[in-house]
């Protein structure tokens, strides 16, 4: 009949490309696809189409987070063209400082330099960008352009330019500056046999004959006179300082900083070399860098401890001579205090394997000083065999740090009980001095007598065992 249902009774269920959507298996580019409007030709499905196969897709695009997308993230502009200038001061300014401890060790330690308000900014153009306003200046702000119209600055310039070259590379035309090989740094070597000064590295450049000539006699004018070393060392606290390369003609300065600047850029022409030697013999006394300008700020001060001393050690006198400390015995009969003299002195180095110097002991008033200068010859063999003394006191931890900490400590000559002044034999009971020696420098010219401090000289160290070679 007509309207009946087949046998089996029910409705027969829509063909599935038609009643059901895409699976959840298909591919997202295969459900994202709108599907096509049902036209004549779509009434009856071709025999030749059948449903795709589901594949896995060979290149699938991962996400980095389902919920993140996957396209490239849109920032807001930058609001400069350029990055905003780096601080006026960073880690490149820190400066490496030392302190020496009641024990003797040092501690080292960075800070910024006092005056680092002081520093110009750097400049947010780097090297080989011209700023569109124009050339800059050294302090990092553009460069005026009337500054050179009459030329007086180009010529302050040029004598500034000069005259550094002239104190560290002894040259004073305007010919090219030292190449390379003049700026190795010397092998590291010990000055003055000081334990702290071990490995130090001294960068030589070559100074200029007359001006180290001047530096050396300032050094000893300086070190010589206690009362003006003094002076200089408190800056000033004693009375206002002189030039000692003016002379009469020098003003008063209120502080060494104020002395060096005006050694450091005198205009005179026949004093120019007195001067820069003298600004040398001052940054050399107060442990300063000599080998830089002290015009913008006074970051030249900040010189390592390691470094000054190595600086120190290096002045010499000549001929070279060996001091040595603790060779009181006693007191005589009289009351006057006896030391050993010069003759046993003699016996004792020989018997330590030492030879080729003559001993000096020193007296005043009251006796026997305690102090005993070794002479040796002045040569190269001489100095040679001076520092291998200095290297034996060292090694046995008896050289100029030991001796400084006992003074510091206020240990008396007299005091027999003292381990660090008297050792006692543990099987025969015999006491003995123990002997404190070391090199002598420029600096020591107040431990010595009147007669020896007027008849030596000062010599740089490093450079005599150089002509040696």
């Amino acid at each position: 009949m007509a309207g009946d249902n087949p046998k089996g009774g029910g409705s027969r269920a829509a063909p599935p490309s038609s009643s059901k959507g895409p699976s959840r298996w298909d591919n997202s580019s295969s459900s994202s696809k709108p599907s096509p409007k049902p036209g004549p030709a779509a009434s009856k499905p071709s025999p030749s189409t059948k449903p795709a196969p589901n594949k896995p897709n060979p290149n699938p695009s991962p996400r980095l987070h389902p919920q993140l997308p996957s396209g490239p993230q849109s920032h807001p502009p930058f609001p400069f063209n350029d990055p905003p200038p780096p601080p006026i001061y960073g880690f490149h300014m820190l400066d490496r400082r030392t302190i020496v401890l009641a024990d003797g060790s040092v501690r080292s330690y960075f800070a910024l330099p006092p005056d680092y308000q002081d520093f110009p900014p750097p400049s947010r153009f780097g090297p080989g960008r011209i700023p569109p306003f124009g050339p800059m200046s050294p302090d990092g702000f553009p460069e005026n352009p009337m500054k050179r119209k009459f030329g007086e600055d180009r010529e302050r310039d040029e004598f500034a330019r000069q005259k550094q070259q002239l104190l560290q590379y002894g040259n004073a035309g305007a010919g090219p500056g030292p190449g390379p090989e003049e700026f190795r740094a010397s092998k590291a070597m010990r000055f003055g046999g000081g334990s702290s000064n071990v490995g130090v590295i001294r960068q030589e450049v070559k100074i200029d004959p007359a001006i180290m000539k001047a530096f050396l006699n300032f050094v000893k004018l300086i070190n010589e006179n206690v009362d003006k070393k003094k002076n200089f060392l408190d800056n000033g606290k004693h009375g206002p300082l002189h030039c000692l390369a003016c002379g009469g003609s020098s003003k008063d300065f209120p502080d060494v900083h104020s002395l060096v600047m005006h050694a450091y850029n005198s205009d005179k022409a026949d004093s120019r070399v007195e001067h820069l030697g003298l600004h040398r013999a001052l940054c050399a006394l107060m442990g300063w860098n000599c080998m830089r300008a002290p015009d913008n700020s006074r970051g030249y001060q900040f010189l390592p401890a390691d470094e000054a001393a190595a600086f120190q050690d290096d002045l010499i006198m000549w001929p070279p001579t060996v001091i040595i400390h603790n060779t009181y015995t006693g007191k005589g009969k009289d009351g006057r205090l006896e030391g050993l003299g010069n003759m046993a002195m003699d016996i004792k180095l020989r018997d330590l394997g030492f030879s080729g110097g003559k001993s000096k002991s020193l007296y005043n008033r009251a006796g026997h000083l305690g102090v005993t200068l070794i002479k040796f010859n002045g040569d190269q063999l001489g100095l040679k065999e001076a520092m291998r003394l200095s290297e034996h006191f060292e090694k046995d931890r008896h050289g100029r740090k030991e001796w400084t900490r006992i003074q510091a400590l206020g240990v008396g000559l007299e005091d027999e009980n003292n381990p660090n002044i008297v050792t006692r034999d543990g099987r025969t009971g015999e006491k003995s001095r123990i002997l404190y020696g070391y090199l002598l420098t420029a600096f020591d010219l107040d431990k010595i007598d009147y007669d020896t401090r007027k008849k030596v000289v000062i010599k740089s160290k490093l450079e005599t065992l150089q002509t040696s070679k």
